[in-house]
């Protein structure tokens, strides 16, 4: 159906008359009448097969057109976001499931998209897929999650480049050099979310300089002598690659005219817990113990708060800690946990409204956003909140 067959939409949402289900207006109607269609969905057709909920199913409940629930999953802005809303809160009590092959054929879009995300046992990297997909959701798409090295290749590779309609790549900066090599006019849209600046992508920022500065600030002003930045994983040390956290660190250090103290327990993602906590008791019983500490999550000061009681030490009174990503239960610790946060859920929209722009007009100019993060004082830093 070409746009002068569409059946306009009013500005209340509602399709014409002609289309409306008037049961729907009446108190305790919608529930009854979804449920019939929730029936007919899980019931089996004649020839024995589950039936499948199609697009009409939906716009008989929603009392729109079948054209305006499809305009409405693939985020079309002429549907109001009350329309838009109404429909996917239905498809999805209807369990809807679209057929991609078939969008993929008629339109060119297969209404997927590829997630490419750190390890999931890191909190902020599963909170931000948390996000990520809840926005894609939204606007009917459906998430791609991307983790093992051959996933990533046959993407890198264009092996599967016809299987989504585009990319955001979550917090693996190593990734940018491969994807800026690509030639745009073959390989899908793709957006960047992580803590450097970039150029020459579309790219979302999540600034922690000012968050940490701030930090370092209560802990020099406290008197703190050894000030240490600490991180479970492996250290970068490209100046290229410096992540913002190391680097402010680093920077406010020197100004203080105080030698950077870098802690880094282990060389790659597979060193367990229990070799850590070793490596991390050998440093403090050769070294002793730091009298502050900037940790690169709230996973790692976890792990330094259990290991500091364990050695006898206090906190605030003889280490203050600092973490980063806001972790909800950080605050439920004793003494509770500061830390610094970084507006995920807001970083993800954005992204995912850069990645739209970018699938509609794939001539756009770059698009940059930067999202500045926030310092949450409690009382591991030695200071009441206020």
């Amino acid at each position: 159906m070409n746009s002068s067959q569409q059946v306009p939409e009013s500005e209340t949402g509602k399709s014409d008359k002609i289309f409306e289900a008037p049961a729907l207006l009446r108190d305790g109607e919608t529930s009854r009448i979804m449920g019939k269609l929730s029936v007919k969905a899980h019931t089996k057709s004649d020839e024995g097969r589950n039936k499948t909920v199609t697009l009409e199913d939906i716009a008989k409940v929603a009392g729109v057109t079948a054209m305006t629930v499809s305009r409405a999953m693939l985020g079309k802005s002429d549907i109001s976001a009350t329309t838009r809303e109404r429909v996917l809160r239905i498809a999805a009590e209807l369990n809807y499931t679209a057929n991609l092959s078939a969008r993929a054929l008629k339109t060119g879009r297969t209404g997927a998209i590829a997630v490419i995300s750190g390890r999931l046992n890191r909190m902020h990297h599963a909170n931000m897929v948390h996000h990520l997909e809840s926005e894609l959701k939204l606007s009917g798409y459906q998430m791609r999650l991307l983790h093992t090295h051959d996933d990533l290749q046959n993407l890198i590779n264009l092996t599967n480049s016809i299987s989504v309609d585009g990319v955001i790549v979550a917090g693996m900066y190593e990734l940018v050099e491969k994807f800026r090599s690509l030639d745009p006019q073959v390989f899908q849209p793709c957006v960047f979310i992580d803590n450097f600046k970039r150029t020459g992508i579309d790219h979302v920022y999540s600034d922690t300089q000012p968050a940490v500065e701030a930090a370092l600030q209560i802990m020099l002003s406290a008197g703190r002598k050894r000030i240490a930045f600490f991180t479970q994983y492996d250290l970068v040390t490209d100046p290229k690659f410096l992540e913002t956290r190391q680097e402010t660190y680093i920077e406010v250090m020197k100004r203080a005219g105080r030698v950077p103290e870098l802690i880094s327990l282990a060389s790659n993602d597979d060193t367990s817990d229990c070799e850590k906590r070793g490596l991390l008791q050998k440093y403090i019983e050769e070294h002793g113990c730091p009298d502050a500490v900037v940790c690169f999550n709230d996973r790692a000061t976890m792990f330094l708060y259990r290991m500091l009681l364990d050695l006898g030490y206090r906190v605030p009174d003889d280490v203050l800690l600092v973490g980063c990503d806001n972790v909800p239960f950080m605050e439920y610790f004793e003494p509770p946990l500061s830390t610094i946060d970084q507006p995920t859920a807001e970083i993800c929209a954005k992204a995912w409204e850069f990645l739209q722009a970018r699938i509609a007009n794939p001539n756009l100019p770059f698009q940059h956003a930067h999202f500045e993060a926030q310092l949450i004082v409690r009382r591991s830093l030695g200071v009441e909140p206020n």
